[in-house]
This record gives structure tokens, sequence and C-alpha cells, in this order.
């Protein structure tokens, strides 16, 4: 098991509660924002469509992550066999073969998951901004879009023919791996890097289009809020950036342990493709949280006190009128074949007629000043 010198991002519960959870707040949140599509009784586009893929590909990092961690071969220090003196990074066994096997399917996944959730960022600021198709900002998210598209795909089959056509490299020993694939150290900084700064990119360019709307100050401020929250996939791609950059060129030693760095690096792009889907999403479902939440929620809250304040108004300031009604009748007795209409009474005899009354109180009358 992993020590417990470890930091939180490499032992098993963190790294499994980490791929659950992530993985779970992104189905809710696409289906959420297809249901909010459907209440706005708007047709879903791309920006929503590439949502499927981006989630689907998360969840499929979070599965392998689990895995791994129930097989040992993530999130566990390297198990070395009794009496080998050697090198861990000579070492071949079922466990390291299991963390490079599952270390290379993270990196297949990962480049497509952010990619598409860039894209949908892309198409979401076309949706929202109503672009014309001749338009300066027009041409540079389409070249955006095209720049993204071709950026994940490039990772894509690069990191598939890191080895050639050798793939058993991959799960060998480290050493032979490093020697005969040399550029995948390379091939993985120049993901970290190109990642942050297409974020960054990303994450300004709704900012001058929000400043020329025709809104007052403060609401413009929250409309750039509302897109600010992508970067916390920023800070969450920087921090990756940082471990790998310090780990592989710098000083900074991530840790001693093979399959403990390489658990690092998984966690850190589980939570940012995570983080990153449902931030997309976020703009869309606020719709939700403002027309079935906030707003009843707000309306019920004004009735209630508009109620108190009517009812203590009413408690001080009312004049209460009492109404008070005598009733006279009379009774008829012994006459039960010929009915008892009043207009029997005039012929009756005066032993068969009785007079009976009441006072009746009415408080319902109320005038309040």
């Amino acid at each position: 098991m992993a020590g417990d010198d470890a930091a939180y991002y490499m032992r098993p519960g963190h790294v499994v509660a980490a791929a659950i959870a992530l993985s779970v707040v992104d189905i809710v949140a696409v289906t959420l924002r297809f249901w909010a599509r459907k209440v706005q009784r708007q047709p879903p586009k791309a920006d929503d469509w590439l949502m499927i893929p981006a989630t689907v590909l998360t969840v499929g990092i979070g599965i392998a992550e689990v895995y791994g961690v129930s097989k040992r071969g993530l999130a566990y220090r390297i198990e070395v066999p009794e009496g080998y003196t050697g090198k861990t990074s000579d070492l071949v066994t079922p466990q390291l073969a299991l963390k490079a096997q599952i270390e290379w399917a993270y990196l297949l996944m990962l480049p497509l998951a952010l990619g598409c959730t860039k894209a949908s960022f892309l198409f979401f600021y076309m949706r929202v901004f109503a672009i014309q198709k001749r338009s300066v900002v027009n041409k540079i998210l389409r070249v955006s879009i095209a720049f993204t598209a071709a950026w994940m795909i490039a990772f894509f089959f690069a990191t598939l023919f890191e080895c050639n056509h050798n793939f058993w490299r991959i799960w060998n020993s480290e050493t032979e791996f490093l020697t005969r694939c040399s550029y995948t150290v390379n091939l993985v900084l120049i993901l970290c890097i190109t990642d942050f700064v297409t974020d960054i990119f990303i994450l300004f360019i709704p900012v001058p289009l929000v400043l020329r709307l025709n809104l007052s100050k403060p609401k413009k401020i929250s409309v750039c809020l509302m897109f600010f929250l992508g970067g916390v996939t920023v800070i969450v791609s920087l921090i990756r950036f940082i471990m790998m950059a310090g780990s592989f060129i710098g000083n900074f030693d991530m840790t001693d342990d093979n399959i403990l760095g390489v658990t690092a690096c998984l966690y850190w792009g589980m939570v940012e493709s995570g983080v990153g889907v449902f931030a997309a999403c976020l703009p869309t479902i606020q719709f939700l949280f403002r027309k079935f939440i906030w707003e009843p929620a707000l309306s019920s809250s004004k009735s209630l006190f508009s109620s108190r304040s009517s009812r203590t108004a009413g408690s001080r300031d009312a004049i209460h009128v009492d109404q008070t009604f005598g009733v006279t009748y009379d009774k008829l007795h012994n006459i039960s074949s010929r009915g008892t209409s009043p207009s029997y009474l005039t012929h009756a005899p005066s032993n068969q007629v009785s007079r009976h009354s009441y006072v009746s109180c009415d408080d319902r009358l109320r005038t309040a000043i």
C-alpha cells in the first residue's frame, strides 16, 4: 500500500474517489445540459454533442484508474520480487506491465477528451454571440476549432505509435521503453504546454465580446465571471504541467517510485478532464437553476414576507364589528296532515302555536384601516 508519506493524489482512496465522483458529476451535468436545451426549445448543436464523447472518454479514464487501483497497478508502491537486487527501472512484473498499459490508454484518451471540451467551448461562443460569418471573430473561432481538432488527432496518433509498431515495448521495462521510445518524454511535455496555452486562449476569447455588449458594467462583470468558471481547468492543467516538467527536466522529484509518479499524473489528468466537462456545461445548466430553483425560491420568499406583513398589519390596525340578529319564529304543533306552511298559522288555534326566539352574533364583518 502507498505509504502515509505519499501525497493525497497518490493514495488509493483519493484516486478512486476522484475518478468516481467526477464521472458521476459529468454524466449528470451533460444530462442537465440536454434537458436545458429541451426546456429552452433550442435544438442541440455542436457544442452540446461534443460533450458526449468528452464525457465518455473522461469516464473511460476514470474506469481505467479504478481498475488499476483494484489490481495494485496504481497508487501502490512497486512490489520488488524477493531476492531481486537490480534497479527497479529494469524490472518487468505484471504490476509494472499493468501500470504501463493503463498509462498508455490514459495518454490516448486524454487529448481526445480535452480536445472535445475545448471545441465545445469554441462552438458555444459562436452560438451565444451570434457572430457574423465574415467577421474577424468568426474566422478566429473557426481557425481555433480546426487547430483543436488537429491538436487532439495529432497527439492521439503520436501516442498510439510512440514505439512504432512494437507495442510490447510500452509495457516492458522502464529502461527499454525510454531507450527505444526516446521522444515520449518530449511528447508528454509538449502536450502539457500546448494544453495550458490553448486553455488560456479559450478562456479569454469571450472577454472582448462581452465588453462590446450593450449591458451595464455589473452585468458585464457577471457574464465574464460565468465564462471564467472554466478557469479552474486552467489551474489544474498548470499543476499537471508543473509536475510533469519538474519531474522530467527540473529538480522537482515527484516521487522515487515510478508507479506513484504515474498515479499523480493520471490523477490530475482525470481532474482536468472532469472539471473541464463540468465547467463547459455550467453556462447552459445555470438556466435550469435559475428557472426551477432560484426564481421559485425568490417568489416564495416574497409571498411569505408579504403574507406575514399583511397579517401583522391586520392584527394591529383592524376594527372588529359584531352584528346581532334577533330571530323569532312560530312553531305549529299537532298538524301533521296539513303541513307546516305559514299560511296555516293564521287559522290555527292559539293553543297549538308557540313562539320562540334567539339571538345570533356574527363577527365576520371586519374593517381594516
